[in-house]
């Protein structure tokens, strides 16, 4: 199981609590398929031994990011979102710090 920790109060409200004062997480959470699949994305990285499990989840579009964002990897919050999760991998792959969640550039 992977450790998750959160470096965004607003991102951790919205994960567990369905709400942020944020305002995109706002808007977001108003959003009923982007919550259920924001939870879905949530209980995979909860289920799984180590990050390069995703790999094999072609869903999420698991990729560590390069050029501005090297150092931070991202998963796709549902099917046909433009959303994606960010994060920090850490420990050799075992836990991760939660960063933001922002617009994929590709799906404009």
């Amino acid at each position: 199981m992977i450790n998750i920790s959160y470096n965004n109060k607003e991102l951790e409200d919205l994960i567990l609590r369905g709400q942020s004062t944020d305002k995109l997480y706002k808007k977001l959470s108003r959003n009923k398929r982007f919550m259920f699949d924001l939870n879905k994305v949530m209980g995979i990285l909860h289920s799984v031994s180590k990050i390069s499990e995703l790999y094999d989840l072609k869903s999420l579009h698991y990729e560590p990011l390069k050029y501005n964002l090297s150092g931070f990897s991202s998963v796709r919050i549902g099917y046909t979102s433009k959303y994606r999760l960010m994060f920090i991998e850490q420990e050799g792959g075992i836990s991760i710090e939660l960063i933001n969640i922002s617009e994929h550039y590709g799906d404009k």
